[in-house]
Order: structure tokens, then C-alpha cells, then sequence
């Protein structure tokens, strides 16, 4: 088998580009994913405080 450098074959690498993507695969984790590690600190945490803060009103 060939080897692309990074030892992987060239059949794990096309098995793994021909698999449908889901639909959660195109959007939001894409977005997350662009995001540099601060702004995903800072949108986790703000997550976080209004998931404490919708808590604590009921």
C-alpha cells in the first residue's frame, strides 16, 4: 500500500472522504471548529453561566 507520509494509507484516507457527512457535520460543528481556542473558551463559558442562571430561576 502507498503512504501519503503521515502513516495512513491512501484507503483509510478515501473511505474516510467518501462517507456522507450528517447534517450536523456542516454547520454547527464546522463553525465550532473555525473558532480559535479563546473565542470557544469564551462561548463555553458563557454557556455555562446562562445554563446556571436558567437554573437558579426555577
Amino acid at each position: 500500500m502507498a503512504s501519503n507520509g503521515d502513516g495512513a494509507s491512501d484507503a483509510d484516507e478515501t473511505a474516510t472522504d467518501s462517507r456522507p457527512e450528517s447534517a450536523g457535520d456542516t454547520g454547527i460543528v464546522d463553525r465550532w471548529t473555525a473558532l480559535d481556542r479563546g473565542w470557544q473558551a469564551l462561548a463555553l463559558g458563557l454557556g455555562i453561566v446562562a445554563a446556571h442562571l436558567a437554573g437558579q430561576a426555577l
